[in-house]
């Protein structure tokens, strides 16, 4: 496995923000084009943008390394082989996209953004109909925050799926949610960024999760997990 950076170049700003794509979908596309491949050729990468004083900086997890298609690019990679122990402690980064799934009237499995399905059952508890909308909450004096929903629901969602990637939470905070549309077909989707620390339970598991991502959404730059040695004294 391969970790690499690709950022513009300084001397070609104008040049590189030509070309890069302008939705996430889009995004998706134009770095499939430092991967050279066949048409058939399944996605073998997961990454995250990721904006430092305005200009793009792109992580990338990858089975073979990218190369640059375009001099206005630069493409830093290094082999990737985290040394990882049960027990260790690390910092984390994580931007992804927290989903439950659910069956529609139809018994289909159907995919909902946790925050908003957390939405839909409060209002239910209210007495009101699931499609009814948010706004319509009865009492503003004792409508849950949406901030605090954001952190409880987004959070639960992490723990509850952090033992089955190979590790526990031991803090977590929501720095973002966004609610994202794009493409020709109306894509929407949420992403959050999560920040905090956790440690490692399971060695091997935990490395599959930083090699393959944690999540849906991937094709959008969700479910690559940063993360950072805790340095102790």
């Amino acid at each position: 496995m391969f970790f690499s950076v690709i950022t513009p170049e300084e001397r070609l700003l104008r040049q590189a923000a030509h070309e890069l794509a302008q939705s996430p979908y889009a995004e998706h596309q134009w770095l499939w084009k430092f991967f050279p491949s066949s048409a058939d050729q399944t996605r073998d990468f997961i990454f995250r943008r990721h904006e430092l004083e305005q200009i793009p900086r792109f992580y990338v997890v990858s089975k073979r390394p990218p190369t640059a298609f375009s001099e206005a690019w630069q493409v830093q990679s290094r082999s990737y082989v985290p040394q990882l122990l049960e027990g260790q402690r690390l910092s984390f980064q994580l931007c992804a996209n927290p989903v439950v799934t659910r069956k529609n009237d139809a018994g289909k499995s159907q995919r909902h953004d946790v925050v908003m399905q957390a939405k839909k059952q409060l209002l239910t508890e209210r007495g009101l109909n699931f499609d009814a909308k948010w706004k319509e909450w009865p009492n503003e004096d004792d409508k849950p925050v949406l901030y605090e929903l954001v952190q409880k629901y987004c959070i639960d969602w992490l723990q509850s799926r952090a033992g089955n990637h190979g590790f526990k939470v031991i803090a977590a905070s929501v720095d973002a949610y966004q609610q994202n549309k794009t493409g020709k077909r109306d894509i929407r989707f949420s992403t959050v960024d999560f920040s905090g620390e956790l440690f490692i339970t399971d060695p091997k598991l935990f490395q599959q999760t930083l090699f393959n991502g944690l999540g849906h959404a991937k094709a959008f730059g969700c479910g690559l997990l940063l993360v950072k040695r805790i340095e102790t004294e």
